[in-house]
């Protein structure tokens, strides 16, 4: 592992904007990732929405957060819960892609 490295300072722009980053992991783990993604989209027809590998990366990072994070978070990134509620409503409400 490396040093932590802050990956921006305070950004422009909405908490919910999507944006790329690149990451640097073990191939089991890259493995282990996709293999989500497969059983996920398991006996799913090609009609139906599919579960991408950065949807299974997406819900590793963001499902560990606990409610009792969200007023340091917020402290630290103003908006943060806002923007946590929206992607948690999109991502259990919202239409497919």
């Amino acid at each position: 592992m490396s040093k932590v490295e802050r990956l921006s300072t305070r950004r422009a722009g909405s908490l919910s904007e999507r944006r790329t980053v690149s990451i640097e992991l073990p191939e089991f783990a890259i493995r282990a990732l996709e293999y989500r993604a497969e059983v996920a989209n398991a006996g799913s027809s090609d009609d139906e929405e599919h579960v991408t590998f950065d949807d299974v990366i997406e819900w590793h990072v963001i499902s560990p957060l606990s409610v009792k994070e969200m007023p340091h978070l917020e402290e630290a990134v103003p908006g943060f819960t806002a923007a946590f509620v929206r992607w948690l409503l999109d991502v259990t409400y919202g239409p497919p892609e």
